[in-house]
């Protein structure tokens, strides 16, 4: 019975010794993905090393390798991670902007996603890897356009006939702009994606005339 106890409190000091621990490694790993994010929007994808990133986060590249043994899968990590944070943005638009017309809601999804880039700008870095994962990108546009749409059903008057097609063509005009962020000869033009919302917002006007 007295092993019992001893085991018993053994294991709640255990536990008790671990939390700290596990709380300690993700706020490690945290820090380094933001240090990442710096690098990666500084350098660029390829240019950037791990030597860099670990100086960048103050931590040993042994500590760096420990949670992410390779570049991609850094990098892999961090985009999911900023992605998620995308479609909490575009859950955000879908609640703010019911009511709108087609045209306008296409406005706040570019006006969320301009704001999201100024913020992130090492997303369009990650977007324009050659390694990601291609079942998981796959998976990503897929959630991406259903939340586009989510936007999209509620406009008024509805386009609901043209809800899918649209959504598909917002989603490669943000796929485009994300590109334009990217390109040094590109980046700086915002005529460019002026005239991308422009596009779009003549588009959806057709769409929502039509019912």
């Amino acid at each position: 019975m007295e092993n019992m106890r001893v085991t018993s409190r053994k294991s709640s000091e255990e536990l008790k010794t671990r939390t700290p621990k596990r709380q300690r490694g993700h706020e490690r790993v945290v820090i380094l993905l933001e240090a990442a994010a710096r690098v990666f929007a500084r350098k660029g994808y390829d240019a950037a090393t791990m030597t860099e990133i670990a100086a960048e986060a103050n931590s040993s590249i042994g500590s760096l390798y420990q949670f992410f043994p390779t570049k991609p899968l850094l990098a892999e990590a961090l985009h999911i991670e900023r992605l998620e944070r995308l479609k909490a943005e575009l859950r955000d638009v879908a609640n703010s902007s019911a009511g709108l017309s087609a045209a306008d809601c296409g406005e706040a999804i570019f006006d969320a996603l301009g704001v999201f880039m100024e913020t992130y700008p090492e997303l369009s870095v990650l977007a324009g890897r050659r390694d990601i994962p291609k079942e998981r990108k796959a998976v990503s546009r897929v959630e991406l356009k259903e939340l586009i749409a989510g936007v999209l059903r509620q406009a008024k008057p509805s386009i609901a006939n043209d809800v899918a097609l649209m959504s598909g063509v917002v989603l490669e005009l943000l796929r485009i702009a994300v590109v334009v962020a990217n390109e040094p000869e590109t980046g700086e033009d915002r005529r460019v994606v002026g005239e991308l919302r422009l596009m779009l917002r003549r588009r959806l006007e057709e769409a929502a005339a039509k019912t």
